[in-house]
């Protein structure tokens, strides 16, 4: 039969690491909070920075813009990529490597398509940005740059909520509104 001294031994040693699986719980819970923070930030930046350069060309393609205006909207969109890259520093260090990978991915796509659309605004908007076949290679680009914000979106949902199989059709039709 266990003496008292006994019990109590196994008592403490219980207590302590149910203590000490509390502080893991409590440091995954810590974890988890950062990174839902990082991606959703993350997210927030690339697609504000996508939706100004989405305006930016839409606004190109009809000549709603004199150079002046473009010139203009073409910096705000600029100024917007250190906000984009601070965050996907943040979701680099918060890891895993396929989140940070994909925001990595969707931010070299952001400067692609507006380098494009920066390379017809040094040159003064030209006319021949009025065919239509001009486009391509910038709908080209937007359309990357879509897919890579998916992709991005679609891992960050799977760490977050790696047992949810279920699409992501919100984030899907909020990406895909321009």
């Amino acid at each position: 039969m266990p003496s008292i001294r006994s019990s109590r031994a196994i008592g403490a040693v219980t207590t302590r690491s149910v203590a000490a699986m509390g502080r893991r719980g409590q440091d995954s819970l810590e974890d988890l909070k950062a990174r839902r923070t990082a991606y959703a930030l993350c997210a927030t930046a690339v697609i504000v920075r996508r939706d100004a350069i989405t305006e930016l060309m839409d606004s190109m393609r009809s000549w709603d813009l004199d150079l002046e205006q473009a010139t203009q909207k073409l910096q705000q969109a600029r100024e917007m990529r250190a906000d984009v890259m601070r965050t996907v520093g943040a979701v680099v260090v918060e890891g895993p490597a396929s989140p940070a990978g994909s925001a990595e991915s969707a931010a070299q796509h952001l400067d692609v398509w507006l380098d494009g659309l920066a390379y017809w605004i040094g040159r003064g908007m030209p006319d021949t940005m009025r065919e239509p076949d001009q486009w391509r290679g910038r709908l080209e680009d937007k359309t990357l740059t879509d897919e890579a914000i998916e992709r991005f979106v679609t891992r960050c949902r799977r760490v977050l909520h790696p047992d949810d199989d279920r699409p992501a059709r919100a984030w899907r039709r909020m990406l895909r509104r321009r």
